[in-house]
């Protein structure tokens, strides 16, 4: 049997003489679900690939504008992310600041930095390991609260579908409960 009339059935649809019209409610709410899921999973990789195309504008442009040079400690750090350090740009010109630096680091050890067009001290660029963990967290984060989000709105859609079948239940029992005693 295909695949869609195979669902379709599971959700309500088709001839059923025992489908009652509160599964058929509850079997079209279920389907509803599952396209606004499928429609979040398909804008979740949208807007995973804008991100991805923005982050890498990003990462070139911060590419382009930023150098690597090497800074010399002026001081120990000790436990401290940053020290006091001196470095030179590629055209010469001397500065000194504070720079990210790993813990007990030593006046006078070199550690690599990265400068701007000024030669002020800028944060590495970002890479493509960057930008891939920043779309994974960012749609793993994204999906994770839309899929909360859309079953905390089918448990409260479901609720009162729920008790219309109970009810639906109960009144049949007691249409039927007489007779199935006769028969014991």
């Amino acid at each position: 049997m295909n695949p869609v009339l195979r669902l379709a059935r599971q959700v309500g649809f088709g001839r059923n003489e025992l489908r009652r019209p509160v599964d058929r409610v509850d079997g079209l709410v279920v389907g509803l679900a599952v396209l606004v899921g499928a429609a979040i999973v398909a804008a979740g990789a949208l807007f995973g690939l804008r991100l991805a195309t923005y982050e890498s504008g990003v990462a070139t442009q911060q590419q382009a504008t930023r150098t690597a040079t090497t800074a010399v400690l002026l001081a120990d750090s000790g436990t401290a992310p940053t020290a006091l350090a001196r470095w030179k740009t590629a055209d010469g010109t001397n500065h000194s600041g504070p720079v990210t630096v790993m813990p007990q680091q030593h006046a006078g050890a070199s550690v690599r930095i990265w400068t701007n067009a000024a030669g002020a001290a800028v944060d590495r660029p970002i890479g493509t390991l960057d930008i891939v963990l920043m779309v994974a967290v960012a749609l793993g984060g994204g999906m994770t609260v839309a899929f909360l989000l859309l079953r905390g709105l089918l448990f409260l859609v479901r609720l009162p579908i729920q008790r219309w079948s109970a009810h639906t239940w109960d009144q049949d029992w007691a249409r039927t409960a007489p007779r199935w005693k006769q028969w014991r």
